[in-house]
């Protein structure tokens, strides 16, 4: 909707909407370590059966929120790059016939691309 409606300008607004809430999304993610320590701190210290018992569920609730937040990251990471390529598109004046990824040349440069990060860490 905000492609057809605004262009690219629209993508860039639909990320900048993704990224104002990451805040959130960090701290929905924070939940699954912290109630998986809190279980092994009362496990250790030898706290009754039932403090344990809460901390379990607590902690399968925090691996679910955990589980959201990372696709929201991922959600928001694959905008925020999309957005960033169209741009790169539209200042270059590039065609879509420029930018195809059908091109085999265009796709094995954007995998180099992709990898470059990796080479040099």
């Amino acid at each position: 909707v905000s492609f057809t409606s605004l262009d690219m300008f629209g993508v860039s607004l639909a990320a900048i909407g993704m990224l104002s809430t990451l805040t959130t999304a960090l701290t929905i993610d924070v939940f699954g370590p912290v109630s998986d320590n809190a279980g092994g701190i009362a496990e250790m210290a030898e706290l009754p059966e039932t403090v344990r018992e809460v901390t379990d569920s607590l902690d399968a609730a925090g691996n679910t929120t955990a589980a959201i937040g990372k696709g929201f990251a991922i959600g928001s990471a694959c905008l925020v790059g999309l957005a960033l390529f169209g741009a790169f598109v539209k200042r270059c004046d590039l065609t879509a016939k420029e930018v195809s990824v059908l091109d085999p040349v265009i796709f094995s440069f954007l995998l180099i691309g992709a990898m470059m990060p990796y080479w040099f860490s």
